[in-house]
Order: structure tokens, then C-alpha cells, then sequence
């Protein structure tokens, strides 16, 4: 069952990450430049949306672990692609743990907290505060980058480890475990639809992007051919 609330709340968080990217590729590119404060917490309020909501509908929706398994493993293969991908165009950028990645593991791990929501707003909290003190370390090694432990000179593209983040989706959990969505929220073509199909849009916007700087500026396929 699908519920309105939850598309529409999906489809904004869907509209923002196309505004963001849309700038962030023209930076990309050397179009514009992207500083302060605001272009660094901009992105991870998105994904904060995106993986609240996702935490949320896993507990409205409580499917059975084959329907769990079998999300993770296309969520794993599509991480697996954007790895391979950005390895071989951003070598010293590429993706080693992004959101995709994040979301194949968190949907599994979730799934252990569905029968305990009294345990998912502790550690949601008690998450969420151990990856912001782990962020701020470094390693000598990158094994540990899942989880929010970064090596010197890391660098990717797209970053979303296991903590902080879990927390946030535990959170989402916790709220899906108290406030249950009634459906009734009226549709918004647009954005509901964009939420139905976030995953869709997520897979094609950067070429969509990109081909629409190119007519823009003129020269953007140049840089990548």
C-alpha cells in the first residue's frame, strides 16, 4: 500500500536533490563555484531527508525479510555499479561508500529493529552521536570508511557512512513506529509522482544534468569525452 503522505514528503526531498545537483554538476564542470556553510549542509539535509523517510517507511511497511533481502541485494548491485562507474571516470573521487551503499546495508540492518521500537529512538541518538565524534577522527587505513572512520586524503564524490546515518534512519523508524500516515494527503502530480520513482530519478538525473549544461554552455561533453 502506498501512502500519499509519504510520496509527497519523498518527491520534495526528490526536487531538492535535483536543485543541489544541478549546481553541483555546473561546479563540476568550472561553471560557478560552490562555497560557504550553506553548500556543505545543503546536501546532507537531503540525504537526511531521504534516509529519515526511507527509516520511516520500513516501519510503516514492516515487510518480510525476503522482501528486504531482495531490496538490498538491487540496492547493493546498483552501489556496486556507481563504484565501478565513478572508479573509472573520477579515479581519485570515485564512490566508495555513498547513499545507494548506505541504503542496501541500512535496509537490512533496520529490518533487526522493526520488532523493537522501544531500543530505535536510544540508539538512533546514541548512533547518530558516536558517528559525528567518529567523523572527526583519521585512520591510516580506509577499511573502516563504511562506518564513518575516514583515512587521510579521502576523498569521493558521494559520501554517507553507516554512522552518523543510521541513527537518522533509526529515528525515521521511531517515528513510523508513533505517528502512522492515514493516506489521505491530497496528491500533487508532480512531486508524488517523483516520489514514487526517486530511485528512477536518482539513476538518470546526472546525464540529464549534464546534457542540459551542455546546451547551456556548449562545452560540457567535451570535458567528459
Amino acid at each position: 500500500m502506498r501512502y500519499s503522505e509519504i510520496d509527497f514528503a519523498r518527491g520534495l526531498a526528490v526536487v531538492l536533490m535535483l536543485v543541489f545537483h544541478f549546481f553541483f554538476d555546473a561546479s563540476y564542470f568550472g561553471k560557478i563555484e560552490l562555497n560557504g556553510i550553506f553548500w556543505y549542509y545543503f546536501p546532507r539535509f537531503i540525504g537526511g531527508m531521504f534516509i529519515f523517510i526511507s527509516g520511516y517507511t520500513l516501519s510503516i511497511i514492516r515487510p518480510d525479510f525476503k522482501r528486504v533481502g531482495k531490496k538490498a541485494l538491487k540496492l547493493a548491485a546498483l552501489a556496486a555499479f556507481i563504484t565501478l562507474v565513478t572508479y573509472v571516470g573520477v579515479p581519485g573521487s570515485y564512490v566508495v561508500y555513498g547513499i545507494i551503499h548506505f541504503f542496501a546495508t541500512a535496509t537490512v540492518a533496520g529490518y533487526l529493529f522493526l520488532k523493537y521500537p522501544r531500543m530505535q529512538l536510544f540508539a538512533g541518538l546514541s548512533l547518530f552521536l558516536a558517528g559525528i565524534y567518529f567523523n572527526q577522527l583519521r585512520l591510516q587505513t580506509g577499511v573502516l570508511v563504511w562506518l564513518g572512520l575516514m583515512p587521510y586524503g579521502f576523498s569521493t564524490l558521494d559520501y554517507y557512512p553507516f554512522l552518523p546515518w543510521f541513527g537518522i534512519f533509526l529515528l525515521g523508524m521511531f517515528a513510523g513506529s508513533h505517528i502512522k500516515p492515514e493516506g489521505k494527503f491530497p496528491e500533487i502530480p508532480l512531486i508524488s509522482t517523483l516520489g514514487k520513482n526517486s530511485l528512477k530519478v536518482y539513476i538518470i538525473q546526472h546525464p540529464v544534468i549534464i546534457l542540459f549544461l551542455h546546451l547551456l554552455y556548449g562545452d560540457v561533453l567535451q570535458q567528459i569525452l
